[in-house]
């Protein structure tokens, strides 16, 4: 196994291999990302040359993404840096936490929904407002990652009540396939419809955009997240983990 890390965007442009991960149509998305924040990316190959996995790392937030089928590559990768979390669609004896991927065919879908709530698409004189959002309701995200998502096309779904932004979701898409993430709704405002609103909002906006699919990474214990997933029609068909912290120099003074 030879690994190597990526410094800059002219350096993915490689072809993973059928099979690599769920996500293969977004790896190169999420590399370009990673770098444009200031993260790291690395990837790994066989003695042959083929991409054998990938891994992307903020060290703002220290959470990093391991994309591999292989335990070996797993394992690298999982050593490589401290981490608070670690996400990988392979499951380990390491205690781990389950995300459900749900997906929805939104080519073979009707899809309606009546609004309670007026929803608007955040622009980039919002920018402010919503990493101030993004930083009181995701402690420690790095900031960085509003303004470049908003830049690489990353839509921003608000819903705004008394002067101010209730909840949000984000949505991009890519390749034909939509990823729908990172919804929250502040306490005060939940239970009136405000997160099904933002849904429906990302599925209507992403059908506009003929978008073949669609899915989102849901924690099993995201029961509100997940109610409101399979109300718009999706199902689960995976699973990705997350693993815990894991202190590297702690573990070097253990060993000297």
């Amino acid at each position: 196994m030879k690994v190597s890390e990526i410094w800059n965007t002219s350096d993915i442009d490689f072809v993973f291999p059928k099979g690599l991960s769920f996500f293969e149509h977004y790896l190169q998305y999420f590399i370009k990302e990673i770098l444009e924040i200031g993260g790291e990316a690395y990837v790994s190959r066989t003695s042959e040359g083929g991409v054998s996995g990938v891994f992307i790392y903020d060290e703002f937030e220290k959470i990093g993404t391991i994309y591999t089928r292989s335990r070996e590559v797993f394992d690298y990768f999982y050593e490589l840096k401290p981490f608070n979390f670690i996400f990988a669609e392979m499951r380990t004896e390491v205690e781990n936490e389950i995300y459900d991927i749900f997906t929805i065919d939104l080519e073979n879908v009707s899809i309606v929904h009546r609004f309670s709530h007026e929803i608007s698409m955040a622009e980039d004189g919002h920018i402010d407002e919503i990493e101030q959002f993004m930083a009181s309701t995701h402690p420690g995200i790095n900031r960085r990652w509003v303004k470049v998502a908003l830049k690489n096309g990353d839509r921003c779904f608000t819903v705004r009540l008394s002067n101010e932004i209730a909840g949000l979701g984000w949505l991009s898409i890519v390749n034909g396939i939509g990823r729908i993430h990172s919804l929250y709704v502040k306490p005060q405002f939940r239970r009136i419809g405000i997160g099904e609103d933002i849904l429906y909002a990302r599925l209507l906006w992403l059908k506009s955009k003929h978008a073949r699919s669609a899915f989102s990474e849901i924690s099993r214990y995201n029961f509100p997240s997940s109610r409101i997933a399979m109300k718009g029609q999706m199902s689960v068909s995976g699973q990705i983990f997350q693993y815990f912290k894991k202190n590297l120099d702690r573990k070097k003074e253990l060993k000297s």
